[in-house]
């Protein structure tokens, strides 16, 4: 007979339900994890609320949502070589196919046949077990917990944004945002070694957790009646050379315009359901602004685990909430409705 599971489905909006589900198998190259922690994102909320994220979306079919992930291995394929029952991983999400010329060029987070865990229609990890490829899986090291490893996945997120930003140690930055992803990119850029880190935000809580994490300076944009004015003051009267946008709505979407001085460059991060956001294209033509964007990562799960080693981040401090696998829609409906105190978002399996 075959094993069961248990998973938390997606059935509707705001509608998930914990259900039973075949154990998977694994290939003879990969293995099988048993979840440990899980990390609520950005884009599981928008799954969670609209049922889609562009062109990405459930078309009224169930989907177990969730990509930020730790576990245990508990089975191996014959084909693998590095791994063995009781390892402790993290998992890197997306499965490329490794043969398209995206793949083959080293831009595989571009791959043309991506599998990518809780995006329609491949089912994610907020279920009991987890069959992955070997080669996207990263031993955590002996000290680090659960809700650590769920949480280097959005980490990477920022460190990936910092890359692709091509912001150099030193130079100054802006970030629009001091939510988890916010926060990441904050984490990020002070990995790298850049110099002022400018964080804006609505919220004077996560304002003062971005300046535990990184953050030189911090604007309240609820209380900042001039916020272009005061970044400004804090950059020598030019604004800044680089800003990160992580929020994703129209409206910040075009206010990040007004925080870079000319020849600036801005890195969007924040996901939006939907195009149509407003942009000052006459305006950064003619201050020669450059225009920036990241989708996933490419070889940066091993760096992060290297950073967390050896000190250089710490991302336990934005988890401000835990819940069991049993509350997992509890903990959704925490992570949706409470952004004014909740960050990231863990459950423990």
């Amino acid at each position: 007979m075959d094993k069961k599971m248990r998973a938390w489905v997606l059935r509707d909006k705001q509608q998930m339900f914990l259900e039973e589900r075949p154990m998977p198998v694994p290939k003879d190259d990969e293995v099988l994890i048993k979840i440990k922690s899980m990390g609520i994102c950005g884009s599981d909320l928008h799954f969670y609320t609209d049922l889609r994220i562009g062109d990405y979306a459930t078309n009224g079919n169930p989907l177990i949502v969730g990509h930020e992930c730790a576990g245990e291995i508990v089975a191996v394929g014959k084909n693998c070589k590095k791994s063995k029952i009781g390892d402790r991983v993290i998992v890197e999400p997306g499965i490329p196919c490794m043969k398209c010329d995206e793949c083959r060029a080293g831009r595989y987070n571009f791959c043309h046949d991506m599998y990518f865990m809780g995006t329609p229609p491949w089912d994610g990890c907020m279920c009991e077990y987890v069959a992955w490829p070997e080669f996207l899986t990263y031993q955590m090291p002996e000290e680090m917990s659960w809700q650590e490893g769920a949480m280097i996945e959005p980490f990477v997120v920022g460190l990936q944004s910092v890359r692709n930003s091509g912001i150099q140690f030193s130079d100054n930055a802006v970030v629009l945002g001091c939510g988890a992803i916010g926060l990441m990119v904050i984490e990020a850029l002070k990995a790298a070694g850049v110099g002022r880190i400018i964080a804006i935000g609505r919220t004077q809580k996560k304002l003062d957790l971005a300046l535990q994490v990184g953050a030189t300076d911090v604007i309240n944009s609820r209380e900042c009646q001039d916020v272009a004015a005061e970044v400004r003051k804090m950059t020598d009267g030019w604004g800044a050379q680089y800003a990160f946008e992580c929020v994703g709505s129209g409206e910040t979407f075009y206010e990040i315009n007004n925080y870079v001085r000319d020849g600036g460059t801005i890195t969007y991060v924040g996901l939006m359901v939907e195009d149509g956001a407003p942009m000052p294209m006459a305006s950064a033509v003619m201050r020669g602004l450059t225009y920036k964007t990241m989708i996933r990562y490419t070889n940066l799960f091993d760096r992060a685990l290297i950073l967390l080693k050896y000190k250089r981040a710490d991302l336990l401090p934005l988890m401000t909430h835990q819940y069991s696998f049993e509350e997992g829609d509890i903990a959704f409906k925490t992570a949706l409705n409470d952004k004014k105190n909740a960050i990231k978002v863990v459950i423990n399996f």
